[in-house]
């Protein structure tokens, strides 16, 4: 029996050190440059229209799970509308400017920048978004925070179960940061 476990601890460790060995073999990927998600963003082949047609079908998926009237389908819609609108201006003025991601500082300023203008587009949408919410009956009420909750929990997951964390966008040391490229946490952006 002990020459049993023996054989088996010898067996993964060969195995294990297999396993090591093909790994420190690999080259690893080089490094993205600081500003590559900008320049992603801004190509003419950028991702806009799948993004339109993603959120286009979120916002359906909404409306047939949560049972929307005519008015809540408005309110979402118009909800949907001004993000798209923010998100294209977000989009133009990144562009615009181009800004310059090569060093530590030149990044921590950037995302100040991004962070700021984060909240002050959550803190614009939070009087829309809460009247949608006191629109709902009870019954949609409950749907809705039950959705939620299974997206943030599936946006967790996401986001452990990538390589660099799942964050994307300009991280404070040039890689991969929090808040997520043009399209945020989550969307047909994120690879």
């Amino acid at each position: 029996m002990r020459i049993l476990k023996i054989s088996t601890l010898a067996l993964a460790c060969v195995i294990g050190g297999l396993a090591l060995s093909q790994a420190q073999a690999e080259p690893p990927a080089p490094p993205k440059a600081p500003g590559a998600w900008i320049n992603r963003m801004c190509s003419p082949d950028a991702k806009g229209d799948k993004f339109a047609a993603f959120m286009e079908r979120r916002v359906q998926r909404f409306a047939t799970i949560l049972q929307l009237t005519d008015t809540q389908k408005a309110s979402l819609k118009d909800i949907m509308d001004a993000r798209a609108k923010e998100r294209a201006d977000f989009k133009a003025s990144i562009c615009a400017s181009k800004p310059d991601l090569a060093n530590f500082p030149d990044r921590l300023a950037f995302r100040e920048k991004m962070l700021q203008h984060r909240l002050d587009v959550v803190k614009a949408e939070t009087p829309k978004l809460l009247a949608f919410y006191n629109s709902l009956d009870a019954k949609q009420k409950g749907a809705f925070d039950a959705m939620r909750g299974g997206m943030l929990m599936h946006m967790r997951e996401r986001m452990m179960g990538r390589g660099h964390g799942g964050m994307r966008g300009p991280g404070m040391m040039g890689g991969p940061g929090m808040m997520g490229g043009p399209g945020g946490m989550g969307g047909p952006d994120q690879e």
